[in-house]
C-alpha cells in the first residue's frame, strides 16, 4: 500500500531488472517439461476425484509480520477451505530472491508481484496463461474487476495474472504547512503562485528563525500546478512530452531559483534528504514542506510532541495565471497475482483466488464483522477500534486483487482508523474531481529504450535544476540543457513512449 513511486520511474526499474534478472536465471530452464504437465494435470485430478483441496503455497512481499500467525489467514482458510502456507520476500534485494526461488523450482502456486516482478517474470517465460482458469472458474473475479484492468494482467495477448489496482484513485501530493502560523500573521492558505510567494516573505520577515519552505529534489507539485506541470507525461501538440519538456518548465525553474535566491528555501535544500526536511518540519524550525497524505500522518506524532500548539493545514495546487490548477493522481497497478509455471494446483490457485472475491466473504476478510469489527451505514464504512486493528490491521496483505467499486469505499474505513490521516487525505481530495489529472503513461509497460536512459536523464535534469539553485548555471541556458538532454538519450525516449501511445489510440 506504501509503495507509491512514479510509474515511469517503476517502467524505468522493471526494464533494468528484466536484463539483470534474465542474466541471473540464464543457467535455469524457466520452461515447463511435458512431465511436469502431466503431474498438475494427475493432481488436479485426484483432488477433484477425492474432493480434498490441497495445499497451497503463497510467495508475496516484505512485510514485518508473520501472515501464517495472523488472524485473517485463519479467516481465508475457514472461508475458502484451503490450507495456505505463506512466505515472503526479504526487504532487502527482493527481486534477487525471487528470481532465485522460481529459478530453482521451488513450487509457490501463487506469486504476488510489482509490476517490475510481474512483466519481468513473463517475459522469461515462467508464469502459467490463466485466460481459460479464469474463464471457468472466475465468475467472481470478472464481476469484480473490470475490462480495463485485466489488460494490466496480459502479456503478447494472453492472460498471466489477476491484476490489482490501486484502491482508488486519489491525489496524494500536498504542501504541508503551519495552519497555526497562517492564523498568527492573519493570512489565508494561498490559491495563487503570487499569494503563495507572498506568504512565504511574509513568514521571513515575521519569524526571521523559520525556514519559509524546506524539502529536497526538483519535484514540487503544487508550485508545478501554477505553470501547468500537472503530470509526469502530457499531450502536447498532439505529442506526449515528460515534464522536463512541457512549456511551463522554464518558468518553474526560474521562480524556484527566486525563492533560493531570496532566503525563501531552506539553505539546505541541495543536500536534504527527505527525512532531514521532515525533521526540520516537525521541530517546528519550518512552516512548509511538500509531501503526501501519509507523510502528514507520519510525521503527526512528533510533530504534535514538538509544538504543541501547533496545526497542519493542507495546501491545494496553486492556480496559474490562466486561472487554472491540478496534480496528478495515483491510479495505478500496485500487483499482480500470478502461478508459476512450477505449480501444480493452477486450478487450485484460481478457485481460491476466486472465492475471496466472492463479495460477502471478500466484505468478511478486509473489514470483519459488522457490528465487531466495522460499522456502515449509507457506504460510509467505519471502523470499530481497536479491534479492526486488532482483527483486519494487515487484511491488505492477503488480498488477490479487488472489488473494484465497492472496495473504494470499504478502504476508507483503513484510513479513519488514524484520525490525522483520514483528515490529511479528506483535505486534499475534497476537490478530486476539480484538480486530479490522469498521467497518460500510468499504466505504460516496461519499455527498453525508456529503462536504458532514464536513469541519467533524471539524473541529469535534477543536476541542472540544482546547479541553477546554487548559482552555478543559469535557467537561461535551459534551451541548451534540453538539447543536451535529447542527445543524452531523450530524444530515443520521447519517440519510445510516442509509438506505444499510438497503439492505445488504435
Amino acid at each position: 500500500m506504501n509503495q507509491r513511486k512514479r510509474w515511469m520511474h517503476t517502467g524505468m526499474t522493471a526494464a533494468i531488472a528484466l536484463s539483470l534478472l534474465a542474466g541471473c536465471s540464464s543457467g535455469g530452464n524457466s520452461e515447463v517439461k511435458p512431465s511436469e504437465n502431466a503431474g498438475a494435470a494427475a493432481s488436479t485430478a485426484a483432488a477433484d476425484a477425492s474432493g480434498v483441496k490441497p495445499p497451497l503455497k503463497v510467495l508475496g512481499f516484505n512485510v514485518a509480520f508473520d501472515p501464517n500467525a495472523d488472524p485473517v489467514a485463519k479467516d481465508v482458510e475457514a472461508k475458502t477451505g484451503y490450507k495456505v502456507s505463506y512466505s515472503v520476500l526479504p526487504k532487502d534485494k527482493p527481486e534477487e530472491k525471487l528470481n532465485i526461488e522460481i529459478a530453482s523450482g521451488v513450487e509457490y502456486d501463487i506469486l504476488d508481484l510489482t509490476p517490475t516482478q510481474f512483466y519481468t517474470l513473463v517475459a522469461q517465460g515462467a508464469l502459467q496463461p490463466i485466460d481459460d482458469l479464469v474463464g471457468k472458474y472466475g465468475a467472481n473475479m470478472k464481476q469484480a474487476i473490470s475490462d480495463s484492468s485485466w489488460e494490466l494482467g496480459k502479456y503478447n495477448g494472453k492472460l498471466y495474472g489477476v491484476p490489482q489496482k490501486n484502491e482508488r484513485a486519489n491525489i496524494e501530493k500536498t504542501m504541508i504547512l503551519r495552519q497555526d502560523v497562517l492564523t498568527e500573521l492573519g493570512l489565508k492558505l494561498p490559491e495563487t503562485l503570487d499569494e503563495f510567494y507572498q506568504v512565504l516573505k511574509t513568514v521571513k520577515a515575521k519569524k526571521p528563525d523559520m525556514i519559509p519552505l524546506t524539502g529536497n529534489g526538483m519535484d514540487i507539485y503544487m508550485i508545478y500546478s501554477g505553470f501547468g506541470l500537472y503530470t509526469d507525461w502530457a499531450e502536447v501538440g498532439g505529442q506526449l512530452l515528460p515534464r522536463i519538456k512541457q512549456p511551463g518548465m522554464k518558468d518553474y525553474i526560474a521562480f524556484m531559483q527566486k525563492l533560493q535566491a531570496e532566503g525563501l528555501l531552506d539553505k539546505d535544500w541541495a543536500v536534504n534528504k527527505s527525512a532531514q526536511a521532515q525533521e526540520k518540519f516537525v521541530g517546528g524550525k519550518a512552516f512548509a514542506i511538500p509531501g503526501t497524505w501519509n507523510d502528514a500522518s507520519n510525521m503527526n506524532a512528533a510533530f504534535t510532541k514538538n509544538v504543541a500548539t501547533g496545526k497542519m493545514g493542507y495546501l491545494l495546487p496553486l492556480k496559474g495565471p490562466d486561472g487554472k490548477a491540478g496534480v496528478q493522481m495515483e491510479d495505478k497497478l500496485l500487483y499482480v497475482h500470478a502461478i508459476p509455471k512450477s505449480s501444480k494446483h493452477a486450478e487450485d490457485a484460481i478457485k481460491f483466488m476466486d472465492a475471496k472475491l466472492q463479495m460477502d466473504t471478500f466484505t468478511f476478510l478486509t473489514l470483519g464483522e459488522k457490528g465487531v469489527t466495522f460499522n456502515e451505514e449509507n457506504g460510509v464504512y467505519s471502523p470499530i477500534m481497536p479491534i479492526f486493528t486488532e482483527k483486519r490491521g494487515n487484511a491488505y496483505w492477503f488480498l488477490d486483487g479487488i472489488q473494484e467499486v465497492k472496495y473504494a469505499d470499504m478502504w476508507l474505513a483503513r484510513l479513519r482508523r488514524t484520525p490525522t490521516l483520514f483528515e490529511a487525505f479528506n483535505a486534499i481530495n475534497k476537490d478530486f474531481n476539480t484538480y486530479a489529472k490522469k498521467n497518460p503513461i500510468a499504466f505504460m509497460p516496461p519499455i527498453e529504450a525508456v529503462g536504458k536512459n532514464l536513469p541519467s536523464l533524471q539524473q541529469k535534469e535534477n543536476d541542472y535544476f540544482i546547479k541553477v539553485l546554487l548559482g552555478g548555471d543559469s535557467v537561461n541556458n535551459f534551451d541548451k540543457f534540453l538539447k543536451e538532454w535529447d542527445a543524452a538519450g531523450g530524444t530515443e525516449v520521447v519517440k519510445a513512449v510516442n509509438d506505444w501511445y499510438k497503439t492505445t489510440k488504435k
